[in-house]
């Protein structure tokens, strides 16, 4: 379920200070591949339990649309610009070194993406987040 851009999920697992989050797959979420996907319609997210969530309340997730932006444009437009950049040097030489050029730039970008990722991660800066838990009859 969701509604105003904030899934409705229950809370299945705690986990120190995280927890396991499981809501309805929506059409925005179909090929995100950001949270574990279970079965056909559920998903599962960890988050952190800043909201102290205990299992099986129901809890409002959230993320910023400026992230999903941001995130979608570093894994997609930087590799991507990347390998046009490498091909295109590269065919300045020889095909095959375009060829190569433009693999081996795909590759350093995937590998910068990485360090971003860990980097992030720490932050939790382009992870979804508890806005709140919802009453028994509450929608978000």
């Amino acid at each position: 379920m969701e509604t105003a851009g904030a899934h409705i999920g229950i809370v299945t697992e705690l986990t120190g200070t995280d927890a396991k989050v499981r809501f309805l797959r929506s059409s925005a979420c179909a090929h995100c591949g950001a949270c574990l996907t279970v079965g056909d319609c559920e998903m599962e997210v960890s988050l952190p339990n800043t909201l102290g969530a205990a299992v099986g309340d129901r809890v409002a997730v959230d993320i910023s649309p400026k992230r999903v932006v941001q995130a979608s444009l570093l894994a997609y437009a930087v590799p991507l610009a990347l390998l046009v950049g490498g091909v295109l040097l590269g065919s300045r030489i020889a095909d095959w070194a375009g060829l190569a050029l433009g693999v081996a730039a795909c590759g350093i970008g995937y590998l910068i993406l990485r360090l971003v990722e860990k980097r992030n991660r720490s932050k939790r800066s382009f992870q979804p987040r508890m806005t709140r838990i919802l009453d028994a009859d509450e929608e978000a």
